[in-house]
């Protein structure tokens, strides 16, 4: 008698958005992008994330209850790319770090915020353990692409699509070419070819309604990226960085986009689940069921 094989199982959740009390903030951080960043927060939009660290924790027993085998992230963990919110934020988030082989990252933009020499450094430095790469010989900067190869049957392949933005109506992205040259080679590889693959990143190359985000917030070469996707044969696109749970079908693609939103916005939290079996997919979204401060299907 054979064997019956397990699914996989794989949380994918995105922008958390840690933040520390402006009034801790260095007022050398508020000549650059952080000051109109820090008066967004002030205005009101850090309240949406009041209950951050409470929605993280039940993020954990969520995982624990749910015999999730992968952990992924498509970046934003924090309000302003700050280093104390990233400790923090590697702090909170650690228990999902558990193997670190089994945890797959980017960062997003609001993790290297402003035009800084050590922005990239300072999320590399907080993350390293989680960075590691199983087919090293594709790094085209950095740590990118990265590479998982999970079990037999998955593999995880991990582009930057962040940069700094120094105009505070900016919070575009790209992913830069040599990544994406490298991402058609890496389809391409024996150690890929008849796994399930996702692609993450965080710019969301589609909108809930099938359209490009626009020029100043979304991924500016999402139609490359997206091209070169097409040669995905069995997998799958996920994203973040738009603040809403959806999946939407990609034309000329077969493969669907999956968006996370985010874990702890009040009002959209929300992430997916993933079951990978047989190389057939099964998505569930889960959302935050306020009443008994706990994530539910």
């Amino acid at each position: 008698m054979s064997e019956i094989k397990e699914p996989l199982r794989i949380l994918h959740f995105s922008d958390i958005h840690v933040g520390l009390q402006i009034r801790h903030m260095s007022w050398k951080k508020w000549f650059s992008k952080r000051a109109i960043g820090a008066i967004n927060l002030l205005r009101g939009r850090a309240k949406y994330f009041d209950e951050v660290e409470e929605k993280i924790a039940a993020l954990i027993r969520f995982k624990e209850a749910n015999n999730i085998d992968l952990v992924i992230h498509t970046g934003d963990y924090t309000a302003l790319g700050l280093e104390s919110e990233l400790k923090l934020a590697k702090q909170l988030v650690s228990p999902l770090m558990t193997p670190p082989q089994r945890y797959v990252t980017v960062p997003g933009n609001h993790d290297i915020y402003a035009h800084e020499a050590s922005s990239h450094y300072r999320f590399s430095e907080q993350f390293c353990s989680v960075l590691q790469n199983d087919l090293p010989e594709y790094c085209r900067g950095g740590h990118w692409p990265l590479i998982r190869l999970v079990g037999d049957d998955v593999a995880v392949i991990a582009v930057n699509s962040s940069r700094p933005n120094p105009w505070p109506w900016r919070s575009n992205g790209s992913i830069p070419q040599e990544q994406l040259d490298a991402l058609k080679e890496i389809l391409e590889d024996s150690h890929i070819k008849n796994r399930y693959v996702f692609v993450i990143t965080h710019y969301a190359p589609r909108l809930k309604n099938g359209l490009p985000d626009s020029k100043l917030h979304g991924l500016i070469n999402a139609d490359a990226f997206l091209e070169t996707c097409k040669g995905i044969a069995n997998g799958a696109i996920l994203c973040g960085h738009v603040h809403q749970t959806y999946q939407v079908a990609l034309e000329g693609l077969s493969c669907d986009l999956y968006c996370a939103g985010s874990a702890t916005m009040e009002g959209h939290e929300g992430f997916w689940v993933y079951e990978v079996k047989n190389n057939h997919l099964k998505a569930k979204a889960v959302f935050w069921d306020a009443k008994n401060s706990s994530y539910r299907y």
